[in-house]
């Protein structure tokens, strides 16, 4: 009984040793892993809306949102076109389609006293380091009372830019 116990713990420890394999050595290499990560934003917008009334007697405030997202620490700045007057320090106008206009303005500050142009570090909203995440920024919209004009829908379209890295220093 003993001897068929030995000779079949020779036969297992052979079979082992006949399945691993031989290693006369080892070598190694490096594997080079990277990435480039450059300048990005992107840009998103909400729609500016008035409302309706009658005749203008006062002035008529709103707001909206634009959201941006850069690379973290990416200089940027935020323009705002003149719309269809394609002037935004004089009145923007929205248009009934015809030669009647609304006169309106868009602002940076909540104050209504400093205009969101177009011109990169003149009249733009400018960050010198993104923070990585969304960032959003307030347009502050008015309409300037003592405006009587024909009835209509009255619009105008705005284009947002956003210029960042080197096309953001002014």
């Amino acid at each position: 009984m003993k001897l068929t116990r030995l000779t079949a713990a020779v036969l297992a420890g052979a079979a082992a040793f006949a399945v691993s394999p031989a290693f006369a050595g080892n070598a190694t290499g490096s594997i080079n892993v990277g990435l480039t990560v450059t300048d990005d934003c992107t840009i998103a917008t909400n729609d500016i809306d008035f409302g309706s009334t009658g005749i203008v007697e006062s002035n008529i405030d709103t707001s909206a949102d634009i959201t941006i997202e850069c690379t973290k620490g990416t200089a940027y700045a935020i323009g705002l076109d003149g719309g269809s007057t394609g002037n935004n320090t004089a009145a923007r106008k929205m248009t009934a389609g015809g030669a009647d206009t609304v006169n309106y303005q868009l602002y940076s500050n909540a104050g209504y006293s400093t205009v969101w142009g177009n011109t990169v570090g003149a009249d733009t909203v400018d960050s010198a380091a993104a923070t990585g995440g969304n960032e959003t920024h307030t347009i502050y919209a008015r309409v300037p009372s003592h405006q009587n004009v024909p009835i209509g829908t009255y619009a105008d379209t705005i284009t947002a830019t956003i210029w960042y890295a080197a096309d953001a220093t002014p």
